[in-house]
């Protein structure tokens, strides 16, 4: 058998301008729900409100009412807290004070958000200029600016604005659950944020002048994020965690980074959800998905090019995790074995991600329509699919493809088969359903326009309103679907590979 074939890509800054231009200035023009109640009239699994707190869309900063860095800037001391554990705020700013307001986000009446908590005003004051740690990361290390409480907050993900002349940034935080035990674990995407992350004019993809070749090697939490992280969470992890607690299941929540540095928070997970890039991954998060997987627990990959890279992470003083290496180079790494940090595919230690996702990722940039070829597949329930059904706009800009090789778990089913052009290249975009003997059910989406098709403020004008109404529809399924143990006893996966007849040129190694 084969291996994808090697197809060109372009700069990651191009892929964030890909990101940012899809969506149109403004709010949405969408309806809330009448009540409180998700698709299909179930309950939202958010949990109940504050007194005094109502919906709001007020958690998202509208580009007017954004602060450029020279006025405010800021991070947090960790990237999750249990309940009532205080939140660390390191802040930067030229006002003479600031406050902060925090927003859980949820359903909440299709608005997103309610807000929980403000502080301030604090006394404000300009920090130093980045600094470099270990493998060339920029680091602030700012002191302590204010702390605040999350007393009486529920697990969740929150926005912290740091607020300042009336100009607002955003801070992802999650509030994390004490176990996954008996729920759907959302885990969202912390490595991947940083790895993007400029701030300081290094990233683990260029220096500030744009080269490749001048990329730190690794990369610090101890700093602010930019404009990057906006894109990331707007596009990748805010939409999911919308339509994860319309679906009433039960949920718990957690970053990467705490899976990787406390794997036992997945024991006796109902299933797990990666959201919608997810494409760093440190060993021991790989490992504790796979053993969830093998114990029966179920599998969602919410978008594409997840566990891509193999990273490690490491305590620079500031606390465990706070530092993630990433050569991109096994030989260039000082480090060997199997914690080497290049693609979990290469060589010395390869490990291809469709071991544990069921594809492999093959393509960037590409554009085009779903193209639906089994409608009947139980989690297209409900959406009025036929074969042959075109969704417009929803494959791209990355993609991940199902390939007939021997890392391919089977049996495997592709219930959409998508083609599409990668600068002159033909290939296929898919949708990916396995099952194991454990009784696992394992779904990905094959597509990063998946979540930033789901409910969020900003138009995606390029994602048809088929398309839009088709992904939210199945991401309820699937949320619901996963809840249930034994999945893939239930809907044991149809073994497709022989049917869809894909080419499997081997040029890149994957094999």
């Amino acid at each position: 058998m084969g291996s994808p074939p090697q197809l060109p890509t372009l700069s990651r800054r191009s892929f964030l301008s890909l990101l940012a231009a899809g969506a149109a200035a403004g709010l949405a023009a969408c309806s809330p729900s009448s009540g409180n109640s998700g698709a299909d009239g179930a309950a939202p699994s958010e949990p109940p409100a504050p007194a005094g707190a109502k919906p709001t869309r007020a958690w998202f900063v509208k580009s007017k009412n954004a602060a450029p860095a020279s006025l405010i800037e800021g991070y947090t001391g960790q990237t999750s807290v249990l309940p009532g554990q205080p939140v660390n705020l390191h802040v930067s700013t030229s006002a003479s004070q600031w406050g902060v307001e925090v927003f859980r986000i949820g359903y909440y009446d299709g608005l997103g958000g309610i807000r929980v908590a403000s502080a301030g005003p604090f006394p404000g004051h300009k920090g130093a200029a980045a600094s470099s740690s270990t493998g060339g990361a920029a680091v602030a290390n700012w002191p302590v600016s204010a702390q605040v409480s999350t007393e009486g907050w529920a697990p969740g993900f929150y926005l912290l604005h740091l607020i300042a002349n009336g100009r607002r940034i955003q801070l992802p935080l999650v509030v994390r659950s004490e176990t996954a035990r008996d729920a759907v674990a959302v885990v969202v995407s912390a490595t991947t944020w940083q790895a993007y992350n400029l701030w300081g004019d290094r990233s683990l993809y260029r220096s500030a002048g744009g080269a490749f070749e001048g990329r730190s090697s690794a990369v610090s939490f101890d700093r602010p994020y930019g404009d990057t992280a906006l894109t990331l969470l707007n596009a990748f992890e805010i939409p999911i965690v919308r339509v994860a607690e319309e679906s009433g299941v039960p949920l718990a929540w957690f970053a990467n980074t705490d899976i990787a540095l406390d794997p036992p928070l997945l024991e006796g997970a109902l299933a797990a959800v990666s959201t919608g890039h997810d494409e760093y991954w440190p060993p021991a998060y790989r490992q504790a998905l796979v053993s969830l997987r093998d114990g029966g627990g179920n599998l969602a990959f919410l978008g594409a090019n997840a566990g891509y890279w193999r990273v490690r992470l490491s305590d620079p003083g500031s606390g465990p995790g706070r530092l993630m290496t990433c050569y991109k180079d096994a030989g260039a790494d000082p480090v060997k074995g199997p914690t080497a940090t290049a693609r979990w595919r290469d060589n010395p230690n390869p490990a291809p991600e469709n071991q544990v996702i069921g594809q492999l990722y093959d393509a960037f940039p590409v554009d085009g329509p779903m193209v639906i070829r089994d409608p009947d597949f139980f989690l297209f329930a409900d959406t009025g699919v036929r074969a042959g059904t075109e969704l417009g706009g929803l494959i791209g800009p990355e993609i991940d493809r199902v390939y007939d090789l021997r890392t391919t778990p089977r049996p495997i089913q592709v219930p959409a088969l998508s083609p599409v052009t990668c600068r002159g290249k033909q290939t296929w975009s898919t949708v990916a359903y396995y099952t194991t003997e454990s009784g696992a059910g394992v779904f990905s989406t094959g597509t990063m326009g998946w979540s930033r098709s789901l409910p969020r403020p900003e138009r995606m004008a390029t994602i048809s309103a088929a398309a839009k109404a088709f992904t939210h529809k199945v991401t309820i399924n699937v949320f619901r679907a996963i809840a249930t143990p034994g999945l893939g006893r239930q809907h044991p996966a149809d073994d497709q590979l022989e049917q869809v007849h894909l080419p499997t040129t081997n040029t890149s190694g994957a094999a």
